[in-house]
């Protein structure tokens, strides 16, 4: 039985998908299994997969009608047979020791998780640049409260793509339930991520960038319209759910969830109303406002401990003053550029 299973959703990806592929197969560890989950490509890309298959008995290939991205990795786990699950996008790229650098993670923590760092790279594979540590020491065996508290409150391990896990310390069935998702296309991850670690027991960061992470400027994730932002709030949604079934159903981790929801809430308004007009912003809140989470906690915030900023937006958006809204987060995004609010 292979020790990997490296799982891979292609939609459209015809530019990229054989040289990630090719970053996988060219790996220094080579006990691992491919299984590639075409979600109903109208490019070449199934056709491609299908021949990288007939190339090399590793790489398995999954034909579907187009579901979206939760659906495709959800087809591409139940495939899985391998030891750790890792999951990759169709245009990205693996450092040739990724495996065998977690291998020997593994082999000698006996850990549940292993989590790396990314590099950032430009759509010819320039390298562009990484964040900074996730962590405070590398090869260190972090319990995996101090991974979920870091999860709800930092955003550092919602990305799928950043980790290998033990796969029989995933809840499959919950998995399976997230095929029900299909009205958001961005921030599934994050609760499929949660998923994946909220059983695991510990966790080693390996603070090296071996994936390597391709930046296209015409992505959801790069471009703010109102279906990102709503779809952000929807995932927290269902994450707010999926902690209520699990043993973080604690006030303190729901509380850390809930905070987390405002501060992303309120600062994707303020790039909304930077972006477009106030009829925009106004759309935008009023399908945020129908979610459970926004109802259960929109009176709790003031004990949220949030920056005297967002306190403000808060006000703001609590009194429907959305022209005051509007115009202080246009002022405020022009003065302070990219660099978030604080």
């Amino acid at each position: 039985m292979a020790v990997f299973s490296v799982l891979i959703p292609v939609y459209n990806s015809e530019k990229y998908i054989q040289e990630c592929v090719r970053s996988v197969l060219d790996q220094t560890f080579q006990n691992f299994e491919i299984i590639l989950a075409d979600d109903g490509s109208t490019d070449e890309s199934g056709k491609i997969c299908d021949q990288l298959s007939s190339c090399d008995k590793r790489i398995t290939v999954i034909h579907q009608k187009n579901q979206g991205p939760a659906v495709a990795r959800i087809a591409a786990f139940q495939k899985a047979r391998g030891d750790y699950v890792i999951y990759m996008d169709s245009d990205d790229l693996w450092d040739k020791q990724l495996l065998e650098k977690i291998q020997a993670i593994i082999e000698k923590h006996d850990c549940d998780i292993v989590t790396f760092r990314w590099r950032y790279i430009d759509l010819k594979g320039k390298y562009l640049g990484e964040l900074p540590p996730a962590y405070p020491r590398e090869n260190v065996v972090y319990d995996i409260r101090s991974v979920i508290i870091k999860f709800l409150t930092e955003e550092v391990e919602n990305s799928l793509c950043k980790r290998a896990v033990r796969r029989n310390r995933i809840d499959c069935s919950q998995i399976a339930s997230l095929s029900g998702i299909k009205d958001i296309y961005l921030g599934e991850d994050m609760v499929q991520s949660f998923i994946m670690i909220k059983d695991c027991k510990n966790m080693v960061y390996l603070d090296q960038s071996l994936y390597y992470y391709r930046v296209n400027p015409h992505s959801l994730t790069h471009n703010l319209d109102i279906k990102p932002t709503i779809d952000i709030a929807k995932a927290r949604q269902y994450l707010h759910i999926i902690i209520r079934q699990s043993k973080f159903n604690q006030p303190e981790y729901r509380k850390m969830l809930e905070k987390s929801f405002w501060e992303r809430y309120l600062t994707d308004l303020v790039n909304v109303a930077a972006l477009y007009d106030i009829k925009t912003l106004k759309k935008t809140v009023h399908e945020i406002k129908k979610l459970d989470i926004y109802k259960s906690t929109k009176k709790k915030v003031r004990g949220y401990s949030l920056s005297l900023k967002r306190k403000m937006l808060y006000f703001l958006e609590q009194s429907e003053w959305w022209t005051c809204f509007w115009l202080l987060a246009r002022i405020y995004k022009r003065l302070i550029g990219n660099r978030g609010i604080g």
